[in-house]
């Protein structure tokens, strides 16, 4: 039982500097790995708008993500959609299976800009799921 333990806390903490290794954009010799600034997130089960908590056969994790980073990811999934949700002038939305993005004219001086995307992954399957609708 006592290896057993020791096994288990060496292999944990392992993974842990291997975790924090990984999360220091300084080992990255190529530049590619950036902070994820902007962002949330919810576990959930359902559609998005529903309050229903994940259940053990229907875990959905959605990341809202705003600013830069959206900036980053509309810019790689275009063409724009011919049609908008808001259908006001300057309205962009752009989809790629489990990500929706838009850029909302209105909010081009805001805090957290025009661009917002929504990401979402079952977790008991991996695929990507549909997140947010009009």
């Amino acid at each position: 039982m006592r290896k057993r333990t020791t096994l288990l806390v060496l292999s944990a903490t392992a993974v842990a500097l291997s975790l924090a290794h990984a999360a220091d954009p300084s080992s990255d010799p190529y530049g590619l790995w950036k902070p994820l600034q902007g962002a949330i997130y919810k576990v959930h089960s359902g559609i998005i708008s529903d309050r229903t908590p994940p259940t053990t056969r229907d875990r959905k994790l959605t990341v809202l993500v705003d600013g830069k980073t959206a900036k980053e990811i509309f810019d790689s999934i275009g063409p724009d959609l011919p049609e908008t949700c808001s259908g006001e002038q300057g309205d962009r939305t752009r989809d790629k299976k489990g990500i929706h993005c838009s850029y909302t004219a209105q909010d081009k001086g805001t805090k957290d800009g025009p661009y917002r995307c929504w990401i979402g992954l079952d977790l008991r399957t991996g695929d990507s799921v549909g997140t947010v609708s009009c």
